[in-house]
């Protein structure tokens, strides 16, 4: 092989391997859809505790949120808050399952996966 065979293989490879690597990072950033509420809450859980790994093991969702809410974000807190509450209810029996979609919980998963 010559130089300029050489050259041009080690490029490609170069290629290559930096979009195989955007490609793992796209996919470790982007946010999987959820199936049902329940499935947005677990998203929620599992963004707060990317956003903010030093929550203890076994944190509440308000713990969660209170961190998120020092954090700055720009959301309907109040939504959020009320969304909470009727998946509480739910969880504890008082009420039945919420229905999709969740739009602010998951702007705020979106907004937690972003800084994890």
């Amino acid at each position: 092989m010559d130089a300029e065979t050489i050259g041009a293989v080690v490029l490609n490879a170069a290629v290559y391997l930096s979009l195989a690597a955007a490609v793992v990072q796209w996919g470790r950033q982007r946010t999987p859809k959820p199936a049902d509420a329940p499935g947005a809450f677990r998203l929620l859980e599992v963004g707060l505790k990317r956003a903010f790994p030093d929550l203890p093991q076994g944190f509440t969702l308000r713990e969660g949120l209170s961190r998120a809410r020092l954090a700055g974000l720009d959301l309907s807190w109040d939504e959020i808050d009320r969304t909470v509450a009727d998946y509480e209810a739910y969880r504890f029996g008082e009420e039945g399952a919420p229905s999709l979609p969740q739009p602010e919980i998951m702007r705020l998963v979106r907004a937690l996966w972003r800084r994890g």
